[in-house]
Formats: structure tokens, sequence, C-alpha cells
């Protein structure tokens, strides 16, 4: 084997070694800051000719040059290394946290959390991405039994099935490309790596917003019926249906967040739960709305008001302004709100017994298509949903209901244009 060729000291500006057809171009790059151990630049040359060792001089000095200008990597630690460390630097809220992590233990620890963060390439990434499209156990394709247990156990009683591949939902693989990319942003910050690879990297596209709101006769036979089984809970669909807030806003409502002489409910909040716990969160875009009501919402308002406190003064409960508009617990503490999944779970069993297949998420799509059908401008119908950019989000959304109201107020703005006497001829 041909002895290691050096130019100065190997240790600190490199040398040149055969391997096999090629040569090795190794630069010593420092310290690394994290690991504590010596980091190189390495790059491999094909062929052992004097033509072969012209080029790798040639690519010991720019390697030379990359360690000079601070532009190589500083260090090598592995991709599960710096997400520990960005998990635990990063301000993150608990709900999404919690999301993130699941992402990371079931998808990305257990196939790219071993690579070195300067080795992975966008190519990784993208192949990465179209394994999970495929199976989201990222199976080799042979067929193999999906056991319940570990262990030796009885398949018939735990129902052990073969395995089927099901693809991970585009949505949730541009998550998983989100989190890499956050990981690797801070890891250029934090001068770990010059570049991140998911910047390039493509991702599977987004899905279109395909919102489906129920029908005006929909609605109006759900609305019935929370009435019909309970006051509180009418009225709770009522709000949602016609402001269009998010479930976890409603049940972060409190009365002194109600105006009833300006007619205006102020949406601050948010409420949440996590393994059972609750707490109360900004909105999902951090921004403070007022939302108008109509007469009907705050004539409701005010008489679920007073019911609120009938029924705490009958239990001997104390009442006051910072109360919960829908509180839990049977609605007889004050202090502790409705929880958003109950909300979910109770709407979602109301509409199967009516035969329509919906959610509590969807009247907000139902507020948002009546105002925009009913020729609301893009930016009120934005503000009252809480969406940012102006409107965009509104528009890719709910962009079909957009052009159907262009469409009427094309119709509008014909029916006001003077007539043309069709008689007249040139």
């Amino acid at each position: 084997m041909a002895k290691p060729t050096s130019s100065g000291d190997s240790r600190k500006r490199g040398s040149i070694r055969a391997r096999g057809n090629s040569l090795q171009v190794r630069v010593y790059a420092g310290v690394d800051p994290v690991t504590g151990k010596p980091a190189y630049l390495t790059e491999t040359v094909r062929g052992t000719d004097k033509a072969a060792h012209r080029a790798a001089n040639k690519v010991m000095t720019k390697l030379q040059a990359q360690v000079d200008g601070q532009r190589s990597a500083s260090t090598s630690v592995s991709l599960s290394y710096a997400i520990d460390e960005w998990l635990r630097t990063a301000d993150i809220e608990s709900t999404t946290r919690h999301g993130y992590v699941g992402y990371i233990e079931r998808s990305i620890r257990p196939t790219l959390g071993d690579i070195s963060i300067n080795k992975l390439t966008a190519r990784m990434l993208e192949t990465f991405y179209g394994e999970l499209r495929r199976c989201r156990v990222r199976c080799n394709g042979r067929p193999f039994v999906e056991h319940n247990a570990e262990g030796e156990h009885d398949c018939g009683k735990l129902k052990c099935k073969p395995h089927k591949c099901k693809g991970m939902a585009s949505s949730s693989v541009r998550q998983i490309h989100s989190i890499i990319s956050g990981v690797l942003n801070a890891a250029v910050r934090w001068d770990w790596i010059t570049s991140n690879p998911a910047r390039i990297a493509q991702r599977p596209r987004q899905t279109p917003p395909q919102p489906d709101p129920p029908s005006p006769a929909e609605a109006a036979r759900l609305v019935e019926k929370a009435f019909a089984l309970n006051e509180d809970w009418g009225t709770l669909v009522w709000l949602v249906m016609t402001t269009g807030i998010r479930r976890g806003e409603v049940c972060a409502l409190r009365w002194s967040r109600v105006d009833f002489d300006e007619g205006i409910v102020e949406i601050r909040r948010s409420y949440t739960t996590l393994r059972g716990v609750g707490t109360e969160k900004d909105t999902k875009t951090h921004q403070m709305r007022r939302i108008a009501l109509d007469t009907e919402t705050t004539v409701l308002l005010r008489e679920h008001l007073a019911r609120c406190q009938q029924r705490y003064e009958a239990l001997g409960v104390q009442w006051n302004a910072d109360s919960y508009v829908f509180p839990g617990t049977r609605g007889n503490d004050p202090s502790v709100p409705h929880p958003p999944d109950a909300v979910s779970s109770r709407y979602k069993k109301m509409a199967k017994r009516l035969g329509i297949d919906t959610h509590i998420h969807a009247l907000r799509h139902y507020s948002a298509t009546e105002l925009l059908t009913a020729g609301i401008d893009l930016r009120t119908v934005a503000g009252r949903l809480g969406h940012g950019g102006g409107g965009a989000t509104t528009l890719r959304v709910y962009a079909a209901w957009v052009a159907a109201a262009d469409r009427k107020a094309a119709e509008v703005l014909g029916s006001r244009m003077p007539q043309i006497d069709r008689n007249i001829r040139d």
C-alpha cells in the first residue's frame, strides 16, 4: 500500500493516501465542539497515477481553503443528537411538541437517527419520504405478521394480522419534513453544518384543502337537535356555527370576553388537553380578534348567562366575570372549561344519530362558506376565522366559494350597468 503523502503537518494541513484504486484526501478541520474529537474533511479522487495525484493536490488545496475560511462543517454529530438539542432549546407548545415527538420516535429516529448530520443529503431525505409514502413502517416488501404483543403469544386471541402496506399521508410526511428541516436549520445556526439539505429536498405536494361543510338544511337539523338535547349545548353549537371559532377557542371563552352592549366577543385564548391535563394557550395564530355577534346570538348568550348564574347560586358556587362560558363537569363548576375532545365526541354522536357524516370543525367551514356565498369580502371572513396572511389562507381553503361569490359580484355589477340598445347598428 502506498505511503500517505502530506502537505506540511498532516495533523494541521492534511494528507493523501491510497485506498484501493482511489486516493483519499483528508484535511484536519479542528476539534469537534460537541464530541471533542478531531474533525476531518475528506474527499476521494479516482485513480492512483500522476494525474490523480495532481487532482488530489488540488482537492487538498480546496479543502484547506474551506477550513481556513471556516466554511466547513464543524461537527459530525448524529441527527438523533441534533434532534435532542433542538427539542431541548426550541420554543414549542406542549401539544405541538407531543405530536413532534411521536413522529420523531416512530419514523425519524429509527431510520435517520444514527446518520451524521454533515452526511445527510437531499437524496437521502427524498428516498426516506418516498418509502414512508409507500409504507409507513418501511417494510422490505416481504410478507410478515404484525404481532400485537412481544414474546410468545396466541396470535388468534390477540387477532394478529398479516401486514398490509399503508402509506403515510402526504400531510404527515410534510410534517416530518418540517421537523427535520427545523433541526437542520438549528444545526446551521449553531455552525454544526454549512447548509440545510432539507431546503432543497422535494417533499410531497400539499393536498388541496377540501372543506365539506354541512348544507343549510343539515345545519338547521343539527342546531335544532342540539337545543333539544340541552339548551347549553345548543348555545355552544349555535355560537360555533355563527362565529366560526375553533373548538379550543369556544372552550376557553370567558364571560369577561363577551361584550353584550357592543355585541362583540373577544377571542384571546384556546384550551387544549394532553394526557388528561388541560391547559390554556394562545390561539393558533397567536392573535387576538374581535368578532361581531348578531342579535339572535346575543340574546341566546344572555339567556345562557342567566341560566349559569341561577345554577351556580342554587349550588352555592361562586360565579364571576372570569368564569368560563361553557364549563365542564356537567356545567357545575365555572372554573373548569368544557374539554375540547368531549365537545367533538358529543357533536359527532349527535350528527351520527341524525344520519349526517360531519364533525364540529365543519361548522367553521359552514360559517365561512355561508359568508362568502352571501358576498362578504374575503378580508372580513379571514378576520372572523382568525386566518393570517390577509386572507391568503382563506382564499386557498375556500377558493371554490370565493369563485362563486365572484360570479355573484359579476352578476350584480352587470345588473347595474346601463342597458344597451341592440337595435343601434354601426
